[in-house]
């Protein structure tokens, strides 16, 4: 009776673990989601807001990059990502680490900037922000909505690449967007492959006060 009750006793114990593992990970991915509407909001009414700008030249062939002044503006903010026909619209943000890509789009460091020529490169989960890729189809229309511009692209193509294979970021001499996330969409854990959209820019309109 002593061994059954050992036994019994252990394996309550283990469940009570798998219990407190499950709600931890259940507590952390809300977190992670009010966190994530909370900056998405919160940088939408701030970086957009009709507020004096200031400008900065960001390179010697690219329009000055016009930076919002509201004390609320993530300085890491570029703009905004919208894709109409598949509901995407995000704040994005410099950078592709984690703490990045948890609350926004990130923008791949040393890829071309808004309107800039070359290859613009977007990461995005594929969980949250960029979950509606799945359906998105050649022809499609994405804007890169900056605080002087409108920056629309057409998409070309999209295909489905290995994580190691970079070359979907290398420098074009046309002036191109790449989206990139994790693949296949619906992969529990680590997904082994990426999805990548390439677009061309099409137009770029000036963008009235409050950001559309």
């Amino acid at each position: 009776m002593k061994r059954f009750s050992c036994a019994a006793a252990w394996l309550r114990r283990g469940e009570l673990a798998l219990w407190a593992i499950g709600f931890s990970l259940v507590g952390w991915a809300v977190a992670t989601t009010l966190m994530s509407r909370v900056y998405q909001a919160r940088q939408e009414r701030a970086f957009f807001s009709p507020e004096p700008r200031r400008e900065i030249a960001t390179s010697a062939d690219a329009n000055p990059l016009v930076l919002a002044t509201s004390a609320d503006v993530d300085p890491l903010v570029l703009g905004r990502i919208e894709i109409p026909r598949i509901g995407v619209r995000a704040i994005v943000r410099e950078g592709d680490d984690n703490t990045t890509l948890a609350i926004a789009v990130g923008h791949i460091p040393g890829t071309a900037q808004p309107g800039e020529r070359g290859n613009m490169a977007l990461a995005g989960h594929r969980d949250s922000f960029f979950r509606a890729l799945q359906g998105i189809q050649c022809q499609d229309t994405i804007r890169i909505v900056t605080l002087r511009r409108s920056y629309e692209y057409v998409v070309d193509s999209t295909e489905i690449v290995g994580p190691e294979d970079t070359k979907v970021l290398d420098p074009t001499s046309e002036t191109v967007l790449t989206l990139v996330t994790c693949y296949p969409f619906k992969y529990v854990g680590n997904a082994p492959n990426r999805f990548v959209v390439r677009a061309s820019l099409v137009a770029a309109l000036p963008v009235a006060a409050g950001g559309g």
